[in-house]
């Protein structure tokens, strides 16, 4: 590995700076746990969770920073279900004249508030952890490099199982979701390479193409997250149409068919852009471990 490139000193540097945007995002959720303040922590939840995951197994393992670790995953958790009725909050306002709407947005309302109320005593719980520390000592190079490789090479090859999958089912919802966050994932650990200027390269694979392969995963993200959404709205609907079914059944087609769209842009995407060829960006990526 170049002494530029994914350095114990760089790696420690990354791992505190995520610490400590943890612990400013977490401040600002138990004073304001509003949309933004949700979204960030949970970002930088997962940031946290990149550099933790290429940790050697005895730094894992190390009590101070896994319980620290859980409590974070325990708050991510929380509040993705609390960003999900959020989210269906949303798609029921153009619906704010119908019968239902208030009856929804009343079951919504208190689902939200006990995520709320258990997110913030996490919260609270977290701030109180000793924060874990993780010196540049402590990382062995070689175990650094080998474990960081090993990561990219499990994520690229779940999403190259994934794709055919979801891309001739669009029922595949489970499928989906992970695909989803393999990507989020994968993103996260590319970010982590560091690069001085376009030139330098990790593993051969030159930073311009890191970068288009970064870009490439946002983009697909990006169309996941929409489809996610509505099935988050969808499996809500279902939940609790029982009696009411002839008055959700509009805004259950209306959700159904939108999904159908944004899946039909998933494909033609991947179509795009993923095609089989010596540029494909999982390729590049599977050479880099």
């Amino acid at each position: 590995m170049s002494s530029s490139l994914l350095t114990t000193k760089h790696f420690a540097a990354k791992m505190e700076e995520n610490i400590k945007r943890i612990e400013t995002k977490d401040s600002d959720y138990i004073k304001n746990s509003n949309e933004t303040n949700i979204h960030d922590i949970r970002t930088a939840v997962r940031r946290l969770d990149a550099t933790y995951k290429s940790l050697p197994k005895k730094l894992r393992r190390n009590n101070r920073i896994s319980r620290y670790m859980n409590t974070s995953k325990q708050l991510f958790k929380l509040n993705s279900q609390i960003r999900d009725c959020d989210i269906i909050g949303e798609k029921l306002q153009k619906y704010s004249s119908d019968p239902m709407y208030n009856k929804l947005s009343d079951l919504l309302k208190k689902r939200r508030e006990t995520k709320l109320a258990s997110g913030r005593k996490v919260a609270l719980s977290l701030r109180d952890r000793h924060r874990p520390r993780i010196d540049e000592s402590d990382l062995p190079p070689n175990k650094l490099e080998a474990r960081f490789n090993r990561v990219i090479a499990r994520l690229v090859e779940s999403i190259e199982l994934s794709l055919p999958v979801v891309l001739t089912n669009p029922d595949k919802t489970k499928e989906l979701h992970e695909l989803r966050k393999d990507c989020k994932k994968l993103r996260y650990l590319l970010e982590l390479i560091p690069h001085q200027d376009s030139n330098s390269n990790y593993k051969g694979v030159n930073y311009k193409d890191i970068h288009s392969m970064i870009t490439t995963l946002e983009d697909i993200q990006d169309i996941l997250g929409s489809i996610h959404d509505n099935d988050t709205a969808i499996s809500f609907l279902k939940q609790v149409s029982g009696r009411n079914k002839k008055e959700v059944s509009h805004i259950l087609h209306d959700e159904i068919s939108e999904r159908s769209k944004k899946y039909e842009d998933l494909v033609q995407f991947c179509k795009r852009n993923l095609s089989d060829n010596t540029h494909n960006f999982l390729k590049q990526i599977a050479h880099m471990g």
